[in-house]
């Protein structure tokens, strides 16, 4: 931070806690009085007003397209996005998409019409799709981890695979035959902090499984090698912080999980092994402390650029397609 930040801020975290509280728990103190604040679907602006009246010198805000315009123009602090859902993503030159995905970025490409000051996006991969619809943001930030919450724990196995998301048709398609033989357990949301520690740590292998058949980069994979877990994953993002066959196992297809699956569950010393270096990668590049300072002294030295909304630069046939399939799909259920 500069010079001039010697004073303690005060910050202001939005966000559905169940969700985002592992990037922060209890590890920005240290940058002065922060305080979370809660986000559910349904609030009003009148909901907001313990973090309108604490008045903070920075808000940051995660899932920033569901705040009403109405609460940012109440805030006087600066105004950070933190954006986290999947968006369509560039891979090897070529554009990664599902309808979720689409659909999703639909949902967030509004933020074009709210007062926020800076808007990362979790994933760099997408940051070209988006900046084709004319949306400059202020460039990646990749959610890092409260690594001194989330740790890894003595513990005795209970279960055999861990998976903590909810149920889709492609991810029962890798679980199926997993849940069968083995010990396997499935929590779909609800679980955060220490007792979620104590689920990862019970467990021999931790799954990351895609919601739909598109590549992309879940944070969980962050937070489950943050507690030394051994995680076999489907290919994510290609990015500089996670190395496929060092700090996680990479498999394409159910059937490459399962005999992944059956060779790890009978070599504990490989799966400790990269599990360790897994922890200790998160812990030197991926720590909340280190990643929020950086991401609050750009903002305060102004270094970050500012977000910056124009018109679309060209014509996304994606994003064309994807609101004439909403339009008949919402014309469809108003005749229901």
């Amino acid at each position: 931070m500069t010079s001039s930040s010697n004073e303690k801020l005060k910050i202001a975290i939005i966000s559905q806690p169940e969700y985002f509280r592992f990037c922060y728990e209890d590890e920005l103190n240290i940058f002065g009085d922060v305080r979370e604040y809660p986000l559910h679907s349904g609030m009003s602006a009148a909901d907001y007003s313990n973090l309108i009246n604490f008045n903070a010198d920075i808000n940051i805000f995660f899932r920033p397209e569901l705040i009403s315009i109405d609460v940012l123009n109440r805030l006087r602090g600066i105004k950070v996005a933190l954006s986290s859902e999947p968006f369509p993503r560039y891979i090897d030159g070529k554009l990664n998409y599902t309808k979720d995905s689409i659909f999703r970025y639909l949902s967030f490409r509004a933020i074009r019409y709210l007062p926020y000051d800076y808007v990362f996006h979790y994933d760099e991969s997408s940051l070209n799709f988006i900046q084709s619809d004319g949306l400059f943001l202020s460039g990646a930030f990749v959610f890092p981890v409260a690594t001194k919450t989330y740790i890894p724990t003595p513990a005795v196995p209970n279960w055999d695979f861990f998976f903590i998301g909810r149920s889709t048709s492609h991810r029962e398609d890798y679980f199926g035959s997993l849940k069968h033989h083995f010990h396997f357990l499935h929590i779909c949301h609800g679980i955060a902090g220490k007792a979620l520690v104590d689920y990862i740590n019970r467990s021999k292998i931790c799954l990351n499984i895609h919601a739909e058949a598109e590549i992309s980069w879940e944070p969980r994979m962050q937070m489950l090698l943050s507690c030394g877990a051994f995680v076999i994953s489907e290919k994510i993002t290609p990015n500089k912080f996670l190395r496929p066959g060092v700090d996680y196992i990479e498999v394409g297809s159910p059937r490459e999980a399962y005999t992944a699956s059956e060779y790890f569950l009978k070599h504990e010393e490989e799966r400790l092994r990269i599990a360790q270096s897994a922890r200790d990668t998160i812990v030197e590049l991926l720590n909340a402390e280190h990643s929020f300072r950086m991401l609050i002294t750009g903002i305060l030295n102004k270094s970050s650029p500012r977000f910056d909304a124009k018109k679309p630069r060209m014509s996304i046939h994606l994003i064309d397609k994807a609101v004439q399939i909403f339009r008949v799909a919402r014309k469809r259920m108003t005749l229901i």
